[in-house]
């Protein structure tokens, strides 16, 4: 894997040797960023972050700053070995829990862009809409899911675009 654009554009990162983690491709992720367009000083919430590529590729396209959420420990070791190797050591937050723990404690945290990447047999439409609150005003939030399964309907959010990209659709909504 590698980070596409920006300041760490070109390097290389590792992912999580695990079949419970499935990193957004190189590809889809592309596709991602250049549709946010330009992240300079936004902040972004990367929930389960498996590898840190999606809160990485953010942080390299100019974000402020960025929070990444991952419960699992293989995975956070990876993202702490990633975080080393591109040397990053400031604007980026890293937090060991599960996105519902983590959600029970926040109550004044606002995000410019969130982007939920679940395991897809895990999507829960309840956790969405809760990230959902978080978003600014204008704010986007981007739910990653399999091609196979209908878009989330979320409370309060209107759905602005639906691409999809072979086996996966990246779902956008506004507040």
């Amino acid at each position: 894997m590698r980070i596409v654009a920006g300041t760490y554009g070109g390097r290389s990162i590792i992912a999580p040797k695990s079949s419970g983690t499935r990193p957004m491709t190189d590809k889809v992720r592309a596709a991602l960023f250049d549709s946010l367009g330009d992240l300079q000083d936004v902040s972004v919430l990367d929930a389960y972050a498996g590898s840190g590529a999606v809160g990485f590729e953010a942080f390299s396209r100019g974000a402020g700053n960025v929070e990444a959420i991952e419960q699992a420990w293989a995975a956070v070791k990876v993202i702490k070995a990633n975080q080393a190797a591109l040397g990053i050591d400031w604007g980026y937050a890293l937090h060991q829990v599960t996105v519902e723990s983590w959600l029970a404690h926040q109550t004044d945290k606002r995000f410019d862009i969130v982007i939920a990447d679940p395991p897809y047999e895990r999507i829960k439409v309840d956790v969405l809409e809760k990230l959902g609150r978080l978003l600014a005003p204008q704010g986007l939030l981007v739910v990653s899911h399999s091609s196979r399964v209908e878009t989330p309907k979320l409370e309060g959010l209107t759905r602005i675009s639906n691409k999809v990209y072979g086996d996966s659709t990246l779902s956008t909504y506004q507040a």
